[in-house]
């Protein structure tokens, strides 16, 4: 009796062994964080603060684990039910004599039909696709916000740099108003003024270093490395590639913008969830089989039964309604994101061609000509054709439209890192998930 109910089990869970088959990937590591860590003295360049945020930002860890739970949840929703085996006992009272004990078991399985686990795997399969797409935008998210802050922290070293030239030359002026004053060559007047600049000068300075150190403390916080010493950073504010246009930085952004494609990627998700929760109401097959044996007639009965729930008043027209309004919002979702993306675009768009357009005059004209004046001035004064307050003033002038123009490299390569970066930020924010959980989702086993 018992070598038959164990052929019986392995028939009936025979069926099953297809829907078992295990997914790649699920023994992947996630990795500790790698930290590097450069001396003092040698200055860091933007590739090395790239590869640092890709080995040490928390968030891609984070976007990993919800790729490595989408595809868990996939292989769950595939997998086969289990079967249920149990154990009988039956006594019986024969007349005055003596009582009939009968021994036994059974095994049932529930048959899943109209291609339910297929599909459930389908959808989460989807979701996977989803949960990789915003992984790979939370990457871009991270390498956006290094570079922009790594240009932002290039540019508070320029300020720095420029603002001790100015309190050097705030000094040469004020020694130069000290002697003019001995001289009778100017008043008191004068020379309070000279010495007020010079303070300002050294706060403007003082202001400059806190600057730069509260753009190294950010920037390291996103390379993942908030313990690296401030050190020098290594780079150029100046334009490498060609302007972008309007035209094709649109059409690219639609083409390439991960959160379009995760969009798209929802709606064939959401019709495969439609299709799933259709065949929800095909009933399943429950199969059952029981044996049993009395010691006393030496007798085994078998019985064998088959059973289907009926689909008469539920037959999930509810959750397929769901579905099918979830695949209309998706729909519309994927264009309001169209929309948004655009009025986005325009607002950096338009910062970008302000920032380009004084870049240019700055470094073709206003530039050349400041240094050309205080170049003049300077060689006249070797001529005893002109007095060195000129030459301070038209060489404060120069350095003034320097600070300007570290400003107007800093909006046009923070305006082109997000265009061209598919207008992602938030390289410690969590990245978001595949799909909020829903009704649909609210059940034991995934589908």
């Amino acid at each position: 009796m018992h070598k038959n109910l164990l052929a019986l089990i392995g028939i009936l869970t025979a069926g099953t062994s297809l829907a078992q088959q295990p997914m790649s990937d699920y023994a992947m590591q996630i990795m500790p964080p790698v930290v590097h860590v450069a001396s003092a003295d040698q200055p860091v360049s933007l590739p090395e603060l790239e590869a640092w945020a890709l080995s040490n930002n928390p968030t891609l860890v984070q976007a990993t684990a919800q790729v490595r739970a989408a595809r868990g949840a996939a292989y769950q929703a595939g997998l086969y039910l289990n079967p249920i085996v149990g154990y009988e006992l039956q006594n019986d009272a024969i007349g005055n004599a003596r009582d009939e004990t009968w021994n036994g078991g059974f095994v049932s399985q529930e048959f899943v039909t109209g291609g339910k686990l297929r599909l459930s795997r389908a959808k989460w399969c989807q979701r996977v696709k989803i949960a990789e797409t915003n992984m790979g935008a939370q990457r871009q998210r991270v390498i956006n916000d290094v570079r922009a802050q790594f240009y932002r922290t290039l540019a508070a070293q320029r300020l720095v740099e420029i603002h001790r030239e100015l309190v050097a030359n705030g000094e040469d002026n004020l020694q130069t108003r000290e002697e003019m004053l001995n001289l009778g060559q100017t008043n008191q007047p004068g020379l309070l003024r000279a010495q007020v600049e010079l303070q300002r000068d050294r706060l403007n300075l003082q202001q400059a270093e806190n600057e730069f150190s509260h753009a190294w403390r950010t920037l390291t916080s996103l390379a993942g490395v908030p313990d690296q010493v401030q050190t020098a950073v290594q780079g150029s504010l100046l334009p490498g590639e060609e302007p972008l246009d309007w035209e094709s930085a649109f059409a690219q952004l639609l083409a390439s913008s991960p959160e379009m494609e995760a969009a798209w990627q929802k709606i064939q998700h959401d019709k495969i969830a439609i299709q799933r929760e259709q065949a929800e109401p095909i009933p399943n097959v429950i199969a059952s089989v029981r044996s049993i044996r009395s010691s006393v007639a030496d007798t085994t009965e078998t019985s064998f039964s088959l059973g289907i729930p009926l689909p008469v008043f539920d037959r999930n027209q509810g959750t397929v309604r769901q579905a099918r309004a979830d695949l209309m919002q998706a729909h519309a979702e994927a264009r309001r994101l169209e929309l948004e993306l655009r009025n986005r675009l325009a607002t950096q768009f338009r910062t970008y061609q302000t920032a380009w357009q004084n870049v240019q005059q700055y470094e073709t004209t206003m530039l050349p000509k400041a240094k050309q004046s205080y170049d003049l001035l300077h060689e006249s004064y070797k001529a005893r054709r002109a007095a060195w307050p000129d030459v301070l003033m038209a060489q404060r002038f120069y350095l003034g439209l320097r600070v300007e123009q570290v400003s107007n490299l800093v909006m046009y390569r923070e305006s082109d890192v997000a265009i061209r970066g598919m207008l992602l930020t938030g390289g410690l924010a969590i990245p978001p998930s595949p799909i909020s959980g829903g009704h649909i989702d609210a059940v034991p086993k995934p589908r």
